[in-house]
């Protein structure tokens, strides 16, 4: 789901970008880091952090956005010798092989997507074995889940242990969390691990 104006407002504001990167750079320090990592960002926005990443660790890095305008604004000034590249696209359906990516990242995009799961499964899909998904978003309680669920239908409505239960089915084990943020509808970070078996055949084509 494309954000509102207000809310792109906010997403590209200079604070935003600035507390993406030092949430991004905390949570990296619970993984090895080596140069030419692949590494993709869902739901990129400005791209503020793919560069950051980029020019930082020197990370192979893909920005997706299912927005058009977000996108333009990634790619402006765009350095063609950077190993990074951004891309308009729709998070359930990801035009990426199977076990391509090193490293997922998606910070409060998921609850933006009625799908969840279809886009979850997809992180799931392209990450390599062994390899490391970033997830932060807020999440409900079990009753609001259970209450919001049957009427709410223009974002993804779940709880954290909805999301640490599906994650687990597709071979992924939390390595890390963060103590949440808020009361009610609380923010979580979380460091997910997927597995060393190796994935299926490749069914899409990068």
């Amino acid at each position: 789901m494309k954000l509102g104006r207000i809310e792109k407002r906010a997403m590209t504001s200079k604070g935003h970008s600035e507390h993406g990167v030092e949430h991004v750079e905390r949570l990296l320090a619970y993984i090895d880091l080596a140069e030419g990592l692949k590494y993709l960002e869902v739901g990129c926005g400005n791209g503020h952090v793919c560069k950051h990443l980029a020019l930082r660790h020197h990370l192979n890095v893909t920005g997706t956005d299912v927005d058009p305008e977000m996108i333009s604004l990634a790619r402006e000034g765009l350095d063609d010798a950077q190993s990074i590249r951004f891309m308009e696209m729709d998070a359930t359906s990801m035009p990426f092989n199977d076990g391509t990516f090193h490293i997922v990242l998606s910070f409060g995009v998921m609850h933006h997507i009625p799908d969840w799961e279809h886009a979850m499964e997809e992180v799931c899909r392209v990450l390599k074995p062994e390899g490391f998904f970033i997830f932060g978003d807020i999440a409900y309680s079990g009753l609001s889940t259970r209450i919001l669920r049957p009427i709410v239908r223009r974002y993804g409505v779940y709880s954290i242990d909805e999301v640490i239960h599906f994650m687990e089915t597709k071979g992924l084990e939390p390595i890390h969390r963060e103590q949440p943020i808020g009361s009610l509808l609380k923010y979580h970070s979380i460091i997910f691990k997927k597995d060393g078996q190796e994935s299926s055949p490749p069914s899409h084509v990068a």
